[in-house]
């Protein structure tokens, strides 16, 4: 992702005030990595059922070894969508790479995981708004992301853009 720890950490930080209070919910990390979002709820005492997934499986392993007692999949959602539900979703930085289909896999992937989402999805992008864009990232229209979240998703979604500079946070609420 290339964030550094400051910035991993003023991310965490943001998603805890988008989601409220995560104590005894489900919560589902999509593209959990290493498993950091876990040590950072755990660190802050936020109890939760945790599971974290990621398409990698040498970060999954790593994630495991780092936090044994929490659950770490390896699955790709668009081949193997899931089963299980769970309170709140969380996608952080999943997006912001530029592979290629990124714009066309972001569109596939928030309705599978809202359909995850018992209470709510939230997710962080960085905002084609932002004053500088690097090549090799990719970047969100706030404008069409709130559009797209409210006729796929949810009408009751929201896009902030007062949280991390150049990020923008999607919450979709059931």
């Amino acid at each position: 992702m290339r964030w550094t720890v400051k910035g991993q950490q003023l991310r965490y930080e943001a998603f805890l005030a988008t989601c409220g209070d995560l104590a005894g919910k489900s919560v589902l990390d999509f593209g959990c990595g290493k498993g950091d979002l876990y040590g950072f709820l755990r660190a802050r005492g936020v109890a939760c059922a945790y599971t974290g997934i990621d398409l990698h499986p040498g970060l999954i392993a790593l994630a495991r070894s780092k936090h044994p007692e929490a659950e770490f999949a390896e699955r790709d959602i668009e081949e193997h969508p899931f089963d299980r539900t769970f309170d709140v979703v969380i996608a952080c930085g999943v997006f912001n790479l530029r592979v290629g289909g990124i714009a066309a896999s972001l569109e596939v992937i928030l309705p599978l995981l809202f359909g995850c989402a018992r209470q709510a999805l939230h997710a962080n992008f960085l905002t084609a708004r932002a004053p500088h864009h690097d090549v090799e990232l990719h970047y969100v229209d706030p404008t069409w992301l709130l559009a797209f979240a409210r006729d796929r998703l949810s009408p009751q979604a929201d896009v902030r853009d007062d949280l991390v500079p150049d990020d923008i946070y999607l919450s979709a609420y059931r």
